[in-house]
């Protein structure tokens, strides 16, 4: 069996008696690891989407975009297999998407569909996680604590942005923030 099934089996069980299997700090690890390994999964799957894409492709033009998207994604992938932050890197790889262009429009379809999976499970991953948290495990939260400092409400909104917060939090957040004294 594999070891993501075994651990999801486990899981339910722990969580319908965990008086028979684990308490509930171990379930949550494996919740975490399970969350862990579908994110690699998916960054995997993104770097294969994008090889073939590239190895397909009759555009000279989109070879270079292709080697810039797995560059940036390789990043991203060493450091969730590190358990390390990888906020600014999920913002640096959006920005790369929204300022390059692939001339086959559905190769593009095709690559940003690869990488909008990874996103959602990243998203997923912190939905029920408190604004600190969520900065703290998307590694932000010494530039969020400096943009308040230095009351910069541009940065303040774009560090809260990288969280996946709404507009309607972010500026009650950066409101909050700045009426401190």
């Amino acid at each position: 069996m594999h070891q993501t099934q075994r651990k999801s089996r486990i899981f339910v069980k722990a969580w319908s008696f965990p008086q028979y299997h684990c308490g509930a700090g171990e379930a949550q690890r494996w919740v975490t690891d399970i969350m862990e390994e579908n994110q690699i999964s998916a960054l995997s799957e993104f770097i294969l989407v994008i090889h073939e894409l590239s190895m397909e492709t009759q555009e000279a033009e989109d070879r270079s975009i292709y080697d810039k998207y797995l560059s940036q994604v390789a990043i991203i992938l060493a450091k969730v297999v590190q358990g390390r932050p990888i906020g600014e890197d999920v913002a640096t790889m959006e920005k790369l998407f929204g300022n390059t262009w692939l001339k086959d429009d559905a190769a593009y379809s095709t690559a940003y569909s690869a990488w909008d999976r990874f996103k959602d499970l990243l998203v997923k991953s912190i939905h029920g996680m408190t604004v600190n948290e969520r900065l703290f495990s998307l590694g932000l939260l010494e530039e969020f604590d400096g943009a308040t400092a230095k009351r910069d409400k541009s940065k303040l909104r774009s560090i809260l942005a990288k969280c996946f917060l709404s507009e309607q939090n972010i500026q009650a957040i950066i409101k909050k923030e700045l009426g401190k004294r």
